[in-house]
């Protein structure tokens, strides 16, 4: 039998402080999304005076699971840990953290029902699971699908067709959910449906392939909704550099609309070309955020309520008709601008809630 070997190395720390925090990314580092996520992280981290440390994971449930049970191991364990839960792996790490009395915070959202019932809500059956850092994926794949569809229709009169095709990650909670809001939107607009959902495991290079291949089969095609950008790259890829594409005419923002998830700064500069129809994004921000809210929660705020389960902030979307509101993304952002001691309940005792919606974010990088 192979053997599985396991290495994880510290790839960030920030200076000693009485408040010990450790985000396992779920990423390689090289993830464009996930490294950003770091970044902004550390920026919150420095404002909060948090000793914050990353430990990637490349992407695997079972380094995530090694990982946590190596910082149990430890003499000098963190006060706090932020991940992301994986189905296979969720109840036994949330198991063996509550055990060994560390409390951590969940993010994203990823989980199937049938789990999210066996856990319970935060600080319900698992006392040192605070709570979850999530927006609302259904609302978000909604967001995007109707934005996809209203750009079509300005360009022309829809008929009965086969014509949208979705492009998932994978068959986790939060890509379930995401294609859930495109199939709930496509439902409430009958001039639209759709031809077919494929799973092109959040790879450039795969959606691309995969998109060729369905072109063929449904040449009426209006619109590829994907679970995140780099897919919807791909399938940008393809309409312009292959042939057989090319002949049939698809023409981005023309005849054939595109969007995704994540607002990254190659998909945000597309649409500033007209090469590319819409993304929706925000969420790069969410460990910092937990990173804001494990801060409050340790100088006493209720930061962390079990009746209030509600999402933490909703994903908003940028297309051409508000670029020019985000202009400051297209380039490479001073996170370090943003004072998120300014979000911090603590430090606002004006304020009853958290006020994480992006808007907030964007006014404190133009200052």
């Amino acid at each position: 039998m192979r053997k599985l070997f396991f290495v994880f190395i510290l790839i960030y720390s920030l200076p000693v402080s009485s408040l010990e925090v450790v985000f396992i990314n779920p990423a390689a580092k090289g993830n464009s999304f996930w490294d950003q996520v770091n970044q902004i992280a550390l920026s919150a981290a420095q404002d909060l005076n948090i000793d914050f440390k990353i430990i990637q994971s490349g992407g695997h449930r079972l380094f995530q699971k090694k990982i946590i049970k190596a910082l149990i191991a430890t003499k000098s364990k963190p006060d706090y840990i932020v991940f992301l839960p994986y189905d296979g792996t969720a109840f036994e790490s949330f198991t063996q953290l509550e055990q060994a009395k560390i409390s951590f915070v969940t993010i994203e959202r990823t989980l199937f029902p049938d789990l999210k019932e066996k856990l319970g809500r935060p600080k319900e059956k698992f006392k040192f699971w605070l709570g979850e850092i999530y927006h609302d994926n259904k609302i978000a794949g909604r967001l995007l699908a109707k934005a996809l569809i209203q750009a079509s229709n300005q360009k022309s009169s829809t008929v009965q067709a086969l014509n949208v095709i979705g492009i998932s990650g994978d068959m986790s909670g939060h890509s379930s959910e995401r294609n859930a809001g495109l199939i709930e939107e496509l439902e409430a607009d009958t001039d639209f449906s759709l031809a077919q959902v494929v799973n092109a495991r959040w790879e450039r290079k795969v959606a691309a392939e995969m998109y060729i291949g369905l072109l063929k089969r449904y040449q009426d095609i209006k619109i590829i909704w994907t679970a995140a950008d780099i897919m919807a790259l791909g399938v940008i890829d393809a309409t312009e550099g292959t042939e057989g594409i090319k002949e049939i005419g698809k023409i981005v923002n023309q005849n054939l609309f595109i969007g995704g998830f994540d607002w990254s700064q190659e998909a945000l500069i597309a649409i500033q070309n007209n090469n590319y129809t819409a993304s929706v994004g925000g969420h790069f921000m969410q460990v910092a955020w937990a990173l804001v809210k494990i801060y409050d929660h340790n100088l006493g705020k209720e930061a962390f309520l079990l009746a209030d389960n509600s999402p933490s902030y909703q994903l908003q979307l940028i297309d051409i008709n508000n670029i020019d509101k985000y202009q400051i993304l297209l380039t490479n952002p001073d996170w370090n601008k943003i004072n998120f001691r300014n979000f911090s309940l603590f430090h606002r005792s004006e304020l009853n809630n958290y006020q994480f919606d992006f808007s907030n974010v964007l006014l404190e990088l133009k200052q």
